[in-house]
């Protein structure tokens, strides 16, 4: 996503074209595709970090993800995937995605870690070991994703009507000849979302041109439900580790539960340091993480409300 920040409108306008996304050309014309094929290249290792500039930080940065006391950064303008340290931000690995534009990540069972295309349509995996790959070709635009229980990997197109698709993996690690599906149609401009514990997915839905809400999306039924419509802008979601699903209005960084059986919301964080934002993430302990939309940047909100901002490199 463009970083550019003239203001409320423009930020609103950069969003409405795809939050955590790139602003390409790519999304306009983004087509319906689904073809298997694997390219592979292999990141530097993780040991040992490289010289000072290896430190340089990122251009801009869009969706996030924890794994242990690390951070996984997608960035469309740099075209990369980086792994950083929780605590100071520092860059630990970096990984070329080949023209795909990373929008977002998500961590899987085995520990690998999957991000979207949204240039390119490739859905891209990272081995543990650090070797990159490209596990299949979905559709430019192609934004959120997270896993199932079963490990299902649940991939979403960022515009107005757009799809779900399943992918199946074999606890994260590719498997032979499978073909992602179409399993919902018709979605209303999600973006980062997450997986309940019954495969369910909570999501935002409007964007930051509204009106915004909470949908509930049923990969199983083919449905879409809205759960709560008196939202503020929001454009991004995540669950916590106690499956509790949330949604982030970005402009202000209040970050609203869900409570999906009684279809209300309540207030309940607010990162303020770094506004706007794009997307969010919490660590087992409840800590939130949210990256800035304008800055390679991350808000960390802990449980008590206290707050610091990571920058990421040096």
């Amino acid at each position: 996503m463009k970083r550019a920040w003239i203001g409320v409108v423009v930020v609103a306008a950069l969003f409405g074209s795809g939050c955590s996304s790139g602003g390409s050309d790519a999304e306009a014309d983004a087509t319906s595709t689904s073809e298997a094929g694997t390219t592979t290249s292999t990141a530097p290792a993780t040991s040992e970090l490289e010289p000072s500039d290896y430190q340089t930080p990122p251009s801009s940065i869009n969706g996030i993800t924890l794994q242990d006391d690390t951070i996984w950064v997608a960035s469309i303008e740099d075209d990369q995937v980086l792994q950083v340290e929780a605590e100071t931000g520092a860059i630990l690995r970096r990984v070329a995605t080949e023209g795909a534009g990373p929008d977002d990540v998500a961590v899987a069972p085995d520990g690998s870690v999957w991000t979207t295309g949204f240039t390119s349509g490739h859905l891209g995996r990272i081995d543990p070991d650090g070797t990159y790959e490209v596990v299949a070709t979905l559709e430019p635009g192609i934004n959120p994703l997270e896993f199932g229980s079963d490990g299902t990997l649940y991939v979403g197109t960022y515009g107005a009507d757009g799809v779900l698709y399943a992918v199946e993996t074999d606890g994260g690690a590719p498997v032979p000849d499978a073909t992602p599906e179409v399993v919902v149609e018709g979605l209303p401009n999600i973006n980062a979302f997450g997986v309940l514990d019954d495969d369910t997915i909570v999501a935002p839905a409007g964007g930051l041109s509204g009106p915004s809400e909470a949908v509930l999306i049923d990969p199983a039924k083919g449905t879409v439900t809205t759960i709560v419509d008196d939202l503020p802008a929001v454009a991004a979601g995540a669950t916590d580790a106690d499956g509790t699903p949330y949604v982030l209005a970005n402009l202000t960084g209040e970050v609203f539960a869900i409570d999906v059986e009684a279809g209300t919301s309540k207030r309940v964080l607010q990162a303020k340091e770094g506004a706007p934002f794009d997307n969010l993430a919490f660590a087992e302990d409840g800590t939130l993480y949210v990256s800035s939309f304008t800055a390679p940047a991350i808000t960390v909100v802990a449980p008590d409300g206290s707050e610091r901002v990571i920058p990421i490199g040096s």
